[in-house]
Parts: C-alpha cells; structure tokens; sequence
C-alpha cells in the first residue's frame, strides 16, 4: 500500500508530495455483504463479512495519500480496543496518527455496512461517545508547511479552529458537509475555501430540491465556493453565479460506500497541487469511480497510477 511515485505526474505541479492535515471522524466498519438491503425487520444469511477503515476524515486522509500526499490525521479516539485499530489501520496507510487524542473512558467510533450485489449500501454509525469537544489541544502551529485541510462537520468546534488557522496562513481548506448534524454545517459555513456537500444535506440547508437552486442559496450563505456531489449525477459548483457540472464516471459498483469521502480526499490534493476546480472534481470522480469498480474498504482505494491510467482511457 505504498503511496505512487508523482514526480512525473501530468496532473500535478510539484515534484515533492503536498502535505495535508484532515480532522474528523475515523471508524472501524464492519461489512456485511447481502443478497439484498432489507427493507423490513427480518432474518437473513450474510454472503459474506469483511472488517476494514471507515469515517470521512480518516477514509479521505487514506485516499489522499494513496494518491500520493503526506498526509496527517488529527481527530478524537477512545483508549479502547476499537481506536488501536483505527490507528493500525491508518498507519498502515502511511498516515501520520501523532495527533490523535486519545480520551481515557471515551469509546471510539464504529460502523456496519449493509452492501447488496448491486453496489448499494445501508450505513449504520456510533459516532462515538464521551470523546470531548474541545480543540485547544490541537496543534495548529504546526501547519506552517502544510498545502491543505480537509474537515468533516462531526467535531465542529475542531474543524473551525483548523479552517480558521489555516485562513491566516493561506492554506486552502475543504469542508465535507453531510446530513449527519445540519447545526454543525450552519455553525461552519463561514469558514472554509471549499464546501461541498451531499445532496441531502444541501437540499435540507437550502429547503430547495433543485440542485442548482440549491447551490445559489447556499452560496449566499458561505464564505466559499459551495459545490455538491449527487453520486451518479456527478458534481456541481457554483461559481461567479453560474452553476458548473462534472459527470461522474460510469463503472459497475461492487460496493459504493465510501466513494464520496475518497473524492474529498482527492479533492482536497488536487486543489493543493493547484488544479482547478473543474480538473480537481475530474480527478476526485475518477478516484471514487475506481473505488466502487474495484470493491470495499480502504483496501479498493485506488493508487495514483491507476488513477491517472483510468483517466487517460484505462479500463476500471
């Protein structure tokens, strides 16, 4: 699981690796692979289990350095058997974990994941609990040579002092805006560079179904510039007014949970190697395209040479 060489990559601009800090949530998930999602109380044989990483921030700090950054994870563990193996997960990954609180009597995130033959999935999470919500301990004087932050909205208090330190210091910065806590995004939309948010959690920010619609409210609301992912319908972004598209990628999904918090981690690299947004969106799509082709877990996380193969007429 070694990051890819990108000296010579077409798509970045910088022979060393950008590094970049994501704060947030980290699971341990459990898979359940079954013959179809239920959609009742019932009893049923799993085809399969598998025990892999999970969590915006964790699964997007994997995603970037397999696509070649250096990359640190700061966030909030419990002193339990569950964070032990979130941080073995991560450091197998080459992401850097010294900065992980440990919180003596919290209890550390976990997930179950529910994946039919088709692809889709049923999330099931315990965020975690007793794990504080201060973020004085954060080492944000460490940031002087890093390029970008990603944050999801899990610890909002964390993810402003990160946006707000990296702003004084002119790193670009990413918000993973979901529908798991809307007063968490109210609280953040005045802070980061980048917002880009599901699809549900925009149209209920917004109280619009049209995305477009949607994108323009919540444009006037943020500091930033707002874009949306709509899984199969690809990206948009609202910029100078007007709304802009990237398609995503047609592949057969084996397993697509996941995929929109490993198109934030390539996200958040690609603008740090100074792509655009549109070439940016077009690379993290591409990533969190191969990640649904070729299975679950941080292991179907593609590398950089397959990304950029898959881009230039590659097979997934």
């Amino acid at each position: 699981m070694n990051p890819p060489e990108i000296e010579n990559s077409p798509l970045s601009d910088c022979s060393q690796p950008k590094r970049i800090v994501t704060l947030g949530n980290a699971f341990l998930d459990t898979i359940l692979f079954l013959p179809e999602l239920p959609d009742k109380p019932l009893k049923m044989r799993v085809l399969d289990v598998k025990f892999t990483g999970g969590g915006i921030a964790a699964t997007a700090a994997c995603a970037a350095s397999q696509l070649g950054a250096d990359v640190t994870y700061w966030g909030r563990l419990g002193v339990d058997d569950i964070g032990d193996r979130i941080i073995d997960r991560l450091t197998q990954f080459k992401v850097r974990t010294d900065f992980v609180s440990r919180v003596q009597g919290g209890r550390s995130p976990m997930g179950t994941i529910l994946v039919a033959p088709d692809g889709e999935r049923t999330a099931l999470g315990f965020i975690g609990a007793d794990l504080g919500d201060e973020a004085e301990w954060l080492p944000l004087g460490r940031l002087d040579d890093v390029s970008a932050v990603l944050a999801d909205y899990s610890w909002w208090q964390g993810a402003r002092a990160l946006f707000e330190a990296a702003s004084e210091k002119g790193i670009v910065s990413v918000l993973d805006a979901d529908v798991g806590d809307l007063d968490a995004v109210h609280n953040l939309l005045a802070y980061p560079d980048h917002l880009v948010f599901s699809a549900a959690c925009l149209r209920r920010l917004t109280d619009r179904d049209d995305l477009g619609d949607a994108l323009q409210v919540a444009d006037d609301m943020s500091r930033g510039t707002v874009s949306v992912t709509d899984g199969a319908r690809g990206f948009f972004w609202c910029e100078q007014g007007s709304i802009n598209h990237v398609p995503a990628f047609e592949v057969a999904a084996v397993d697509t949970n996941g995929a929109g918090d490993i198109f934030h981690g390539a996200f958040t690299l690609a603008l740090a190697e100074g792509m655009s947004i549109q070439d940016a969106a077009r690379f993290a799509s591409a990533a969190a395209a191969l990640k649904c082709a070729h299975g679950s877990g941080w292991e179907s996380i593609p590398d950089r040479s397959q990304v950029e193969a898959f881009l230039n007429g590659g097979q997934a």
